[in-house]
C-alpha cells in the first residue's frame, strides 16, 4: 500500500494554494488537486485589502504579484441611496490594497506552488471521502482515468462554496435567510475611475467597482434572489436591465464597452458547523462565506491557511491529528468581529434611511470614515468598531 502523504488540499484557489506553501515551508509533504486546469476565471470583487501584502510576503509570493502590477487601491468611497458619498483611505497601512482579475492572482500564488516543488493535480475532482474508524484518511478522486484514493494523514477542504469536503462531513449549509446572488461583469472605458474602490448603496442592494486599470472595472452587483430570479437564463440581459438601478454607475458605463458575458453567482451567504473534523479542517470559502460588503474575501483565505497551517503542523509533529478544534477556535478568534461587522453593514444598507444618515455622518467625519475602512482592510482589528465611543461617535447627530 502507498504511504499515506501528509496532507492532501482539496481546492487550488488563493486558500489551497496557500495552505500547501505554509505547510512546505514547514517541510511537510502535501498534495494539492483541483477539478480546474488554470488559469481559470472566478466570479470575485476583486479587491484585495492591504493585509494581503504581508500574507503574500510570507507565502514568498509578493514578486509575483507585483510583476503583474496590480491596480492600486488606497481607500474606499461608498455612496449612499440619496447620493450623500464619503472617501475612507487606508493611511496608515505600509502598502495600497490592489485589485487584480482572480485569473491572473491565482495563476501568481500557483506558480509560487509549482516552483516549490508541490504536486499539484489538475482537471482531478474529489468526489469523497475515506473515512476509518471515525477518522478521515484521504479522498476518492476522479481525474478522467478512473477512480482513486490519496490516503493522507490529513485532508484540508480548500475548495470553495460547494466544498466536497464540507458537506461530505455535513458541515457546511446553505444561511437560511441571507440569500444574495452576486453578478459580474468586466468594462473598459469607465468614467471617473480613480485609486479607490467604490460601493453603491441602493437599488435594492449594492454594486461596487473596482478599478483594474486607469479605465478598466470590474463592476458587480449583488441583489437578493428574489430580483435575480427575473433573469430568466438571460443573465447578461439581466445585468443590463439592474444596472439600471444606480444611475450614477450607468452614466459613467455610457461610452464603455462590456469586455464579456457576466457571470452570477450565488446564493453567497454559507455557514459552518464547525470548521473541523477528526482528520480534516476547512479554509477559505469552504469554512463559510458570508457576503463581504467590505470586499476582503481573499485576504481572509490567505490568513485563515496561516492559521490552519500552524495548527496542522503542531498536530502532525505530535502525531495527533483526530482533534483540529484549535483551528476552530483560533480562526473564531480572528475572524468573529469581522463577520458581526459585516452583519451591521448588512443591516444597516437594507435600511435606506439609516444608510443616508450614517453616510452623511461619516463625510463629515473623515477621521471616523478612515477608520472603518482600516477596518475592512485588515490592519485596524474589528473588534474596535464595537468600542462605545466609536459607536458614540458614528450614531451621534
Amino acid at each position: 500500500m502507498t504511504e499515506p502523504r501528509d496532507v492532501v488540499v482539496v481546492g487550488a484557489g488563493p486558500a489551497g494554494a496557500a495552505m500547501a506553501l505554509f505547510l512546505r515551508q514547514q517541510g511537510h509533504d502535501v498534495v494539492v488537486l483541483d477539478e480546474a486546469r488554470f488559469p481559470r476565471d472566478k466570479v470575485c470583487g476583486e479587491g484585495i485589502s492591504p493585509e494581503a501584502w504581508r500574507l503574500l510576503e510570507a507565502l514568498g509570493a509578493a514578486p509575483s504579484v507585483r510583476a503583474l502590477r496590480p491596480h492600486p487601491l488606497r481607500g474606499m468611497t461608498l455612496v449612499a441611496p440619496d447620493g450623500t458619498s464619503f472617501t475612507g483611505t487606508y493611511g496608515p497601512a505600509r502598502e495600497p490594497g490592489f485589485a487584480l482579475r482572480r485569473e491572473a492572482f491565482d495563476a501568481a500564488l500557483l506558480g509560487r506552488v509549482r516552483a516549490a516543488g508541490i504536486e499539484l493535480q489538475e482537471k482531478t475532482r474529489a468526489t469523497g471521502l475515506v473515512v476509518e474508524d471515525g477518522r478521515v484518511r484521504g479522498v476518492t478522486v476522479e481525474n478522467g482515468l478512473g477512480p482513486k484514493m490519496l490516503r493522507a494523514r490529513l485532508v484540508v477542504g480548500a475548495d470553495g462554496r460547494r466544498s466536497v469536503v464540507a458537506r461530505r462531513l455535513r458541515l457546511l449549509r446553505e444561511h437560511p435567510r441571507w440569500r444574495k446572488f452576486a453578478v459580474r461583469g468586466y468594462w473598459e472605458g469607465v468614467e471617473g475611475l480613480g485609486e479607490h474602490g467604490e460601493m453603491h448603496v441602493g437599488g435594492g442592494g449594492y454594486c461596487g467597482i473596482a478599478p483594474l486599470s486607469p479605465s478598466m472595472a470590474n463592476v458587480s452587483f449583488v441583489l437578493d434572489q428574489a430580483d435575480v430570479a427575473s433573469a430568466a437564463g438571460d443573465v447578461e440581459g439581466f445585468y443590463h436591465r439592474a444596472l439600471g438601478r444606480w444611475p450614477r454607475i450607468r452614466q459613467r458605463l455610457t461610452r464603455a464597452r462590456l469586455l464579456s458575458r457576466p457571470r452570477a453567482i450565488g446564493p453567497l451567504a454559507l455557514e459552518a458547523r464547525r470548521l473541523s473534523a477528526p482528520g480534516a479542517l476547512l479554509v477559505g470559502d469552504a469554512a463559510g462565506f458570508y457576503d463581504p460588503f467590505t470586499g476582503e474575501g481573499v485576504t481572509l483565505a490567505l490568513r485563515s491557511a496561516e492559521i490552519a497551517a500552524a495548527v496542522i503542523d503542531r498536530a502532525l509533529r505530535s502525531d495527533r491529528t483526530g482533534d483540529l478544534s484549535l483551528y476552530d477556535r483560533l480562526r473564531h478568534q480572528a475572524t468573529d468581529h469581522k463577520f458581526h461587522l459585516n452583519r451591521v453593514i448588512q443591516r444597516i444598507v437594507a435600511w435606506p434611511d439609516l444608510a443616508n444618515a450614517v453616510a452623511r455622518r461619516l463625510a463629515r467625519r473623515p477621521d471616523l470614515a478612515d477608520r472603518l475602512v482600516g477596518i475592512a482592510g485588515d490592519f485596524i482589528p474589528a473588534r474596535t468598531a464595537f468600542d462605545a465611543r466609536f459607536l458614540w461617535d458614528l450614531l451621534a447627530g
